[in-house]
């Protein structure tokens, strides 16, 4: 799809849009009713990639039963790692059953509930639904990075008044001054081990989640404060959950995540108004009394997105130039002038959805001195951007992490891993 500017786009065009997404998945736009492998006769049902009254093949996720589109339910939430349920606690697990990882309540809010009973998912991720209490705030003068009564100041983090001291909480946003070593200034968030080199995988950090109106919050349970935060949403048919794997992979690596709630037919324009919402209710967690993320946001703020939400991200970096990051996973009709945000542009070669020129017209009209990234991932599609491992066996999310932490915490220590990325790479990243 060439690049537009930001309209709405005509019916006509969704529906030339949802063919060419079809033909990648070998459907037509006149399918027929499902079978049991999503693609035979008339019938009810179906195994295609959505389930449900007369669900056929086609795209994730979906509502209703025509042949291009699934049927009820959609397309399956990603799967728990394959050793959750096995009563032990494994890698990629926060816990497993009845085993919680020595984490509680308490440890699970960071003590912002510290009362009631934590649980463990079915997905073996740590469920604080049940956890309660604990409402104190910080004392005189304090302030996201310390100082007198600050946040493990006198009073503490809970503390026993119960109300903001003199100088308050933290104002939306917290305060975006890092105390870290892992850059020149300080200014910077360190979270995790001195990187050895890319990586796909899940960090070191426990993740726990809860739910705000804008969507999924993923967030580190052990990571010391302050956080940054990103907001990430899906393309065409998505709804949010298909792009679940990002938040624990995120937040296990001390990023916060919210995986934005959409509807599956919300165009580029709406998916960057979501994603700048899910930003905005994040810095009200900060100063939300009883929010795990009470005082522990650093006022540092990303936004990605796949396919349509992918042009979502760059729109969103039109409007909102103090974002610290723009991730475009498959972009599909990107911004091609005003982004002023670091933005890293990820296309796979074998797409023919948001082929590569889309990405490229993006990235040759951002202007110096805006740091820029495109990397071009070989034998990868339109469809292989749901989880960080999956475009080029991994390089999506090594490129995606790495990025983050250079420009979205500071890390200057993944920056000469950063330009190590694999695919073809453009950037004036020095």
């Amino acid at each position: 799809m060439a690049a537009r500017s930001v309209t709405r786009t005509s019916a006509p065009f969704l529906l030339s849009f949802a063919s060419l997404a079809l033909a990648a998945w070998g459907c037509s736009a006149d399918g027929e009713a499902g079978s049991a492998d999503g693609i035979g006769e008339d019938g009810t049902g179906g195994d295609g990639w959505g389930t449900g009254a007369g669900g056929g093949v086609g795209l994730p996720p979906g509502v209703g039963g025509s042949g291009w589109n699934p049927g009820m339910g959609g397309a399956p939430l990603p799967p728990p790692p394959a050793t959750c349920g096995n009563g032990a606690l494994d890698a990629g697990e926060a816990c497993d059953g009845a085993i919680l990882g020595g984490q509680s309540c308490a440890s699970a809010t960071m003590n912002a509930l510290p009362s009631g009973t934590l649980a463990c998912t079915t997905s073996c991720t740590l469920d604080t639904s049940a956890c309660s209490g604990g409402v104190g705030v910080g004392g005189t003068g304090g302030s996201i990075n310390g100082g007198t009564g600050g946040m493990d100041g006198v009073g503490g983090f809970v503390g026993t008044a119960g109300a903001p001291g003199t100088a308050g909480a933290p104002g939306a946003g917290g305060s975006s001054t890092g105390t870290g070593t892992c850059c020149p200034s300080g200014d910077c968030l360190c979270h995790g081990p001195d990187p050895t080199g890319l990586t796909s995988r899940n960090g070191t950090y426990q993740v726990a989640t809860f739910t705000i109106p804008a969507g999924t919050v993923h967030y580190p349970t052990n990571a010391e404060p302050p956080l940054a935060g990103v907001a990430v949403c899906g393309g065409f048919l998505n709804t949010g959950p298909e792009m679940a794997p990002w938040g624990p992979f995120y937040a296990s690596h001390g990023i916060v995540t919210v995986i934005t709630t959409t509807t599956g037919a919300d165009l580029p324009d709406l998916r960057a108004t979501k994603l700048l919402a899910s930003i905005t209710q994040l810095k009200q967690e900060n100063t939300k009394s009883g929010s795990p993320l009470f005082g522990k946001m650093a006022g540092r703020y990303g936004t990605s997105g796949y396919s349509m939400g992918g042009g979502g991200t760059t729109i969103a970096s039109v409007q909102d130039a103090t974002l610290r990051t723009s991730v475009g996973l498959a972009a599909w009709a990107p911004a091609t002038t005003g982004i002023r945000v670091p933005t890293l542009l990820l296309c796979g070669a074998s797409d023919t959805v948001a082929p590569c020129s889309g990405s490229q017209g993006s990235y040759n009209g951002i202007a110096a001195p805006t740091s820029k990234m495109m990397v071009t991932i070989p034998g990868t599609t339109h469809f292989n951007w749901f989880g960080p491992t999956d475009a080029g066996g991994g390089t999506s999310g090594e490129a995606a992490l790495a990025f983050q932490k250079v420009f979205l915490e500071g890390d200057e220590r993944w920056r000469p891993i950063l330009k190590q990325s694999r695919g073809t790479v453009q950037t004036n990243i020095q």
